[in-house]
């Protein structure tokens, strides 16, 4: 009897082991916020470019789930520009883009068209959101999903010279692993 009881419970234990598998597991979403600033260094008003990447998989959130990810999706990018330093007292403004790109890439994939956006206005003010990027976060999802990271670009030229200052990017996203 004891034998047989035995054996019923081996057999229905390792059946209840047979069916827990990673396809049952549900994903799990969370929201991280990541941020990395850009040195804006502007020697003349001619056009000029700067990059920084964004590596998201330093995020300690992200860290834990890195392997299992399997989406991004971007809800918010904001930019504020700080450490601003000029000797010219007029306002000053960068007419260009703002692009995006996978981190192996050399130029922007997607961009977003920025028009006399007042620099001497928004430095030091806090975070401003640029609407023509906002629709672009299907894609930036998409390239932060091929590296666990997006590269960002600024591309343009400036009313006056010479200045420079940190352009801060600020990219709220929602995970799934």
């Amino acid at each position: 009897m004891k034998k047989t009881l035995f054996f019923i419970l081996s057999i229905a234990l390792v059946l209840s082991f047979s069916h827990c598998n990673n396809e049952n597991i549900p994903d799990v979403q969370f929201q991280v916020t990541v941020q990395a600033p850009m040195q804006v260094t502007v020697a003349s008003t001619n056009q000029m470019t700067e990059s920084v990447v964004i590596d998201v998989s330093t995020d300690p959130e992200i860290k834990k789930y890195l392997e299992k990810i399997k989406g991004y999706e971007v809800t918010e990018v904001l930019f504020a520009i700080d450490d601003y330093s000029t000797s010219i007292t007029d306002e000053i403004y960068f007419t260009g883009d703002i692009g995006f790109s996978r981190i192996i890439d050399v130029q922007p994939f997607k961009k977003c068209s920025v028009d006399n956006l007042p620099i001497t206005h928004w430095a030091g003010t806090g975070f401003f959101d640029i609407d023509a990027c906002n629709d672009l976060f299907s894609e930036m999802g998409e390239m932060l999903l091929a590296d666990n990271g997006i590269k960002v670009y600024m591309t343009g030229a400036f009313t006056k010279a010479p200045l420079t200052f940190n352009l801060k990017i600020k990219m709220t996203m929602t995970v799934t692993a």
